[in-house]
């Protein structure tokens, strides 16, 4: 199976988010404001483009919109493994983690811990993809995966 395929698979569970923001100030910060342009959007139907011109929503997604739209910057720059792709330099950078869980922060625990298992399993494959194609270092991709493994692991012992 093609890895948007898997991709497409593991994530089509995901409902569109009701809420893309978490808003407790009266003041909307710019990624929130990046963010809410997502609004009634398929995940399907983002283009590269649209990332680029707003690439830090990924920071302001609940954690509900961030699993809805993670498929489309893993298949995004899956299409593209040698071009560099913001968002998906975030999420490598989200998932560059210490080993050692008690380190990690909300972000990564609210967004990334309790993902389906299919869905990190198709995280893994997304990462041995840029594995092959990408400029990305050997030890970002190398902790990446751990921290992919580490999350799953945690999601079997507490389903």
């Amino acid at each position: 199976m093609k890895l948007t395929q898997k991709i497409e698979q593991a994530f089509s569970h995901r409902q569109k988010p009701n809420q893309l923001i978490e808003s407790r100030e009266s003041l909307i910060t710019p990624e929130q404001m990046e963010a809410l342009w997502f609004n009634e959007r398929d995940w399907h139907e983002i283009t590269w483009g649209n990332w680029e011109e707003h690439r830090d929503a990924i920071y302001a997604f609940t954690p509900e919109a961030f699993a809805y739209y993670l498929p489309s910057i893993l298949t995004l720059s899956s299409q593209r493994p040698h071009q560099w792709f913001w968002p998906a330099d975030a999420l490598l950078i989200i998932l560059d983690r210490s080993p050692v869980v008690d380190y990690w922060d909300t972000f990564i625990t609210t967004r990334l811990l309790g993902l389906r298992l299919e869905e990190y399993e198709a995280l893994k494959d997304w990462l041995l993809a840029l594995s092959e194609y990408s400029s990305v270092s050997e030890d970002t991709l190398d902790r990446a995966f751990d921290t992919v493994c580490l999350l799953e692991n945690r999601v079997r012992r507490n389903p």
